[in-house]
């Protein structure tokens, strides 16, 4: 054992807890000479934090000119050291010392990034993919504490981030959530291309699209008027929808949705049930999340959105207490106390809600909260009036400044509304029946003059319903394409429960197959996916088989929910051989993957159809064509939405045809920058 590893053991066993915590000053490893002695063999080795610990309490005591020799040791060890458990506590210390850290200077900044950097010549390596990770994570908390240039790491972020498809699995998984991080705090930076990247990676697509919601929500709260805040907070709540569709298990997605729709609910017709029951779900998740989050590891920079996860919920609590009392047929008689304390807490609760950054809860309150409790008094008199008592009789609320501000508002909003027909386009409304008024801009005004209040709430009821349907469709477009083919497929004999699900799913993400193949960059893929351009990177011809085609679609695959039921090359299907089948137990589907150099028109692939429909002769009539264009010319390739549809094909003797999804995928192209437009029909 080594003189310095005797010292350090030493100095453990006798240490109190919050030594241990601290970690050892140079005394405690026998003086300044025998650090300095073993400073190398401390950097090298699993004890490279107690170095930094040492050198920054000797910092406190010696000042900066006598510890610059420890310093020198730290960042040759930060440099060197490949031990990823030793490489992790050194920066976990660094950023419990910022002193320290500031006096490591640039140099400190430079070596993190190399070793940031690292990451993309990591391959095999997982100890430099996860050394990769903690640099990234200790260069975001030196950033936000004001330590390190934020140009610098932004630049290296978004660097990375350009194909994360080439980067080590263990390295890319730890950076959405850094990127939503440096997101919230520079908002002009361009990350959230970054993460947008990160959507196409099953490994990386959950983080990126809770912080891509995050963004979306911090947007929502900068507005200061109530349709762009309701409009914003609506597409955040359907972003976190879908990505809870896609994992039920993510606690902090459903916490930041249920919070959403409690503030979204307290306008809505059905408010007394509606945000209790968001409360409840609130509540319920919350439990879980403290559960797991209290037994695993909170980086620095994570700690406010514990903050913010408190914060929210507290508001969610003032909500329920106020939604209440807030239904038409509440009598308001008995407790009248209680609730218009309840009520007021609600009103004024501006200490509430904020996303990471120190956003005031201001305005999301004064926007979408206030005015609600506001319009919750002008819409029965005998609440005005319980009010007006409170304040003449109660010492309590006489005196407390919220209920002046809301019996002042009250005051104001009566003298300034209009009397006449006009004013059904009261603001009051618009929140109350807010779909309603989103539907029918220009008409809401007279449809609320002239139609019952009871009616009106249970139309935007009906509205409500039909609009959290559509929450999941993130693209109208894509939805219009899945139901002209659903519709079509739903008119085969075979459209049957337990097949047609399981179609569904094969088709959608052959579908999403597609998008990629479509959006794919000059650069993503690397040479996987060369056989979707014109030239590989060496500008020559390339020369693509079907193996390579459809071993790129059944590597998608794999990486989807179907990772364990797809099959490649299966022989003696239908007297031939299936590219790819993918089998549901006894319920089977098969995936043709063709070339076509020649004729890649719908009437050109027809020819295909045929071998697909007949390797489905013993199961459920529906299969999939997948056709790699490679006629595509100067002109650019067909749009996407064109170059999906279904052929039917029929037998002699059948009943009903065997429906052939055919996708046609553009390969060989062009850079964009060289295509020219087709030449113009020639007038007849």
């Amino acid at each position: 054992m080594h003189a310095i590893d005797e010292r350090l053991a030493s100095w453990a066993a006798s240490a109190s807890r919050s030594q241990l915590r601290d970690g050892p000053t140079v005394d405690d490893l026998g003086g300044i000479d025998r650090v300095l002695a073993a400073a190398d063999d401390l950097a090298s080795g699993p004890f490279l934090h107690h170095l930094i610990q040492a050198a920054a309490h000797h910092l406190d005591v010696a000042g900066s000119e006598a510890g610059k020799p420890l310093r020198d040791a730290i960042l040759t060890g930060l440099r060197a050291n490949n031990n990823h458990a030793a490489f992790a506590s050194a920066t976990d210390a660094l950023t419990t010392y910022p002193a320290l850290a500031r006096e490591l200077g640039t140099p400190l900044a430079r070596i993190l990034l190399t070793r940031f950097r690292d990451a993309q010549d990591a391959e095999d390596d997982p100890a430099l993919a996860l050394i990769a990770a903690e640099a990234a994570d200790c260069l975001v908390q030196l950033t936000l504490a004001g330590i390190t240039s934020a140009a610098r790491v932004l630049g290296a972020m978004d660097e990375a981030t350009e194909d994360p498809a080439a980067l080590p699995e263990a390295f890319v998984t730890r950076l959405p959530r850094l990127l939503g991080v440096l997101d919230a705090h520079h908002p002009g930076a361009g990350l959230r291309e970054a993460l947008e990247r990160c959507l196409m990676l099953d490994y990386t697509c959950r983080d990126a699209a809770f912080e891509l919601a995050l963004g979306d929500l911090r947007q929502a709260l900068e507005q200061d008027q109530y349709a762009p805040m309701v409009e914003q907070l609506r597409r955040t709540e359907r972003r976190l929808a879908e990505l809870i569709a896609l994992d039920p298990e993510r606690l902090d997605a459903r916490l930041y949705h249920a919070a959403i729709d409690a503030v979204l609910g307290l306008s809505a017709p059905d408010t007394p049930t509606r945000v209790p029951a968001a409360a409840a779900t609130l509540r319920d998740v919350l439990q879980r999340y403290r559960s797991w989050r209290y037994r695993t590891r909170i980086p620095g920079w994570a700690q406010p959105r514990q903050n913010d996860i408190v914060a929210w919920s507290e508001l969610t609590v003032l909500l329920e207490a106020a939604a209440a009392h807030m239904g038409h047929d509440d009598p308001w008689f008995g407790e009248g106390h209680g609730i218009l304390t309840a009520l007021l807490r609600a009103y004024t609760a501006h200490n509430t809600v904020a996303v990471l950054t120190d956003n005031s809860a201001a305005l999301v309150v004064d926007t979408l909260v206030a005015p609600v409790i506001e319009d919750a008094f002008l819409q029965q008199e005998h609440r005005q009036r319980i009010l007006q008592h409170a304040l003449d009789h109660d010492e309590e609320l006489r005196s407390d400044p919220a209920a002046q501000q809301l019996h002042a508002a009250l005051l104001q909003r009566t003298r300034t509304d209009d009397p006449s027909p006009g004013r059904a386009s009261d603001q009051g409304k618009a929140r109350r029946w807010q779909l309603l008024a989103h539907q029918l801009p220009n008409d809401f005004a007279n449809l609320v003059d002239q139609t019952p209040e009871h009616v009106l709430d249970r139309l935007e009821l009906a509205l409500r319903t039909h609009d959290d349907v559509r929450a999941s469709i993130a693209d109208p477009k894509y939805s219009r394409l899945m139901d002209r083919l659903l519709r079509q497929l739903q008119g085969s004999h075979d459209w049957l429960p337990r097949i047609a699900v399981e179609f569904t799913v094969l088709l959608e993400v052959t579908i999403r197959y597609a998008y990629l193949c479509y959006d794919i960059g000059r650069k993503m893929g690397g040479s996987y996916t060369e056989f979707l351009r014109r030239r590989d990177k060496d500008g020559k011809k390339q020369k693509v088989d079907e193996a390579l085609f459809h071993q790129h679609y059944r590597e998608v695959l794999t990486y989807s929910a179907l990772f364990g039921v797809v099959h490649s090359e299966v022989i003696d299907k239908g007297g031939g051989r299936a590219d790819i089948l993918v089998s549901f137990g006894a319920v089977q589907f098969n995936v043709e993957c063709k070339i076509e150099e020649e004729d890649a028109s719908e009437a050109g692939l027809r020819h295909y159809v045929a071998q697909a429909a007949e390797y489905q002769n013993t199961n459920a009539a529906f299969a999939i064509l997948l056709a790699l264009d490679k006629t595509v010319g100067s002109e650019g390739a067909v749009n996407l939405f064109d170059s999906i549809w279904i052929e039917p094909v029929r037998r002699t003797g059948e009943r009903g045809p065997c429906l052939v999804v055919t996708v046609r995928i553009p390969g060989g192209r062009e850079n964009p920058n060289l295509l020219r437009p087709a030449p113009a029909p020639e007038p007849k």
